[in-house]
């Protein structure tokens, strides 16, 4: 898609967040795409969720229907991660 083709629905504190919103968009069929200015994984920094423009009412339909806290994506996110990539493991 080209960059015209693109929407900003919302952004995020950290790209943790960012990544886990992400997945549960396209686990509901939305094309999402994560950006980012942290240098890290990890770091705070604020993370921008794109979508595909013909997705845009969709995605934030279901923003709509589920509030999702920053730490109930951080918990998503450590969740998908492998136990021996996560902080406490």
């Amino acid at each position: 898609m080209s960059g015209s083709e693109w929407r900003l629905l919302t952004t995020l504190s950290d790209l943790p967040s960012a990544q886990s919103l992400a997945e549960v968009l396209a686990a509901e069929g939305v094309v999402a795409r994560v950006m980012s200015d942290a240098g890290v994984l990890g770091q705070a920094a604020p993370s921008r969720i794109y979508v595909a423009a013909p997705q845009l009412h969709r995605a934030r339909w279901l923003l709509s229907q589920g509030t999702f806290t920053d730490e109930e994506l951080a918990s998503l996110s450590a969740a998908a991660q492998p136990a021996d990539e996560r902080p406490d493991g």
